[in-house]
């Protein structure tokens, strides 16, 4: 089988980039034949990843409106002819390409849509009927999450052949031997969040929790992957908290010094908000965490509840509630018998994600739509 694959990025540093390397990198190896068509910008990068089969870098750059001139290049096919599938890993707005190529190549269409970009987009025109044609259009759609699920359909107003695949995680490379750098915050009780520094990942939440906890403990130390434009307001709510000392901006991280952070941690706290239809769609980062045999403290927004299991793999506060989440820290940090239950709980739900099934699932869709 020989599939044509549209995807956003192929940045593995970011969310969407690792899906597309993984998935990619997996489904080949149960011999599917991909053609990996990416952002022309992305060539090089793409060309650095020696990918073990066929890259066409066509696409044009991502635009989130039609009526801007890079969004009117949206509205090119590319030649898929030699292809089975076409499938739209992410939706908006590399669905519009790839549905108009299956189109014009008689080709089945799959679907997938992430998160914000598969239905944020269905509130505004054009944008919401050219999205809806797609979703009409395509013979199969996969989301990560139930809460993905149920929004698209709630904006759309129409009821779509979707299925639940949960994003995965590359279990080995979180098992492997790295550098330990816990002695870098000894004799501290290390919480840690990966990701980019924005509103909707909510940050802010966890250091106004730190307020809370350093009341009762002093030996809390909160430990932020990524970067961002939301840094500056986080130093200064931090500052303005009085837990400035106690916060540590590492910047961006990747390989081995991602994998030591995730170890050096004690709980992985990740507390992210729905901000106008921007939201995580799963959140790869809670099976990363997990992997690692980390306890998590979530809250309740978006498609968390697909990707941490409340009171086994972690503990889910209600969106946005700060005593919550200071409190789910806490039981956390002064049990270190139900921290180590739960992480061994997320060892076990991070093997029954690994990409390596993950892509089986995606291969039954495939098998379905052209047997």
């Amino acid at each position: 089988m020989r599939v044509a694959l549209f995807c956003a990025t192929a940045d593995v540093t970011n969310g969407y980039g690792n899906i597309t390397y993984e998935l990619t990198r997996h489904l080949s190896g149960l011999g599917v034949e991909v053609v990996l068509f990416a952002v022309a910008s992305e060539e090089q990068l793409v060309a650095d990843l020696h990918l073990p089969f066929e890259t066409r870098c066509v696409l044009p750059n991502n635009a989130l409106r039609l009526y801007l001139n890079e969004g009117r290049k949206l509205f090119r096919s590319y030649d898929v002819s030699d292809c089975d599938i076409v499938h739209s890993l992410f939706a908006f707005p590399y669905c519009i390409p790839a549905a108009r190529s299956a189109k014009k190549y008689g080709k089945p269409f799959m679907m997938g849509a992430q998160g914000t970009y598969g239905v944020r987009p269905l509130t505004q025109l054009p944008e919401r009927w050219f999205l809806k044609r797609c979703y009409s259009f395509a013979k199969a759609i996969v989301v990560p999450s139930a809460f993905t699920q149920e929004k698209i359909t709630e904006h759309a107003g129409c009821e779509y052949p979707i299925s639940i695949i949960h994003n995965g995680v590359d279990v080995d490379r979180f098992q492997k031997d790295v550098p330990d750098i816990r002695s870098q915050y000894a004799g501290k009780k290390v919480l840690l969040t990966v990701g980019g520094l924005k509103e909707r990942k909510g940050q802010d939440i966890v250091i106004r929790a730190l307020q809370k906890i350093r009341q009762q403990r002093e030996d809390v130390v909160y430990v932020l992957v990524g970067e961002g434009n939301w840094k500056p307001g986080l130093q200064k709510l931090a500052e303005e908290l009085g837990v400035a000392d106690a916060v540590d901006f590492v910047g961006s991280k990747k390989g081995d010094e991602l994998v030591s952070l995730y170890n050096a941690c004690d709980v992985y706290v990740h507390t992210p908000k729905v901000v106008d239809l921007n939201f995580e769609g799963f959140g790869i980062v809670y099976l990363e965490a997990s992997a690692c045999g980390k306890p998590i403290v979530a809250t309740d927004a978006g498609g968390i509840r697909d990707a941490v299991v409340d009171g086994k793999t972690g503990l889910i506060a209600p969106d946005g509630d700060v005593d919550a989440v200071a409190k789910h820290i806490l039981s956390l940090v002064d049990s270190p018998e139900l921290a180590l239950q739960m992480g061994e709980a997320g060892k076990v739900y991070a093997r029954a994600h690994d990409w390596s099934d993950i892509a089986k699932q995606y291969l039954d869709h495939y098998n379905q739509i052209h047997p």
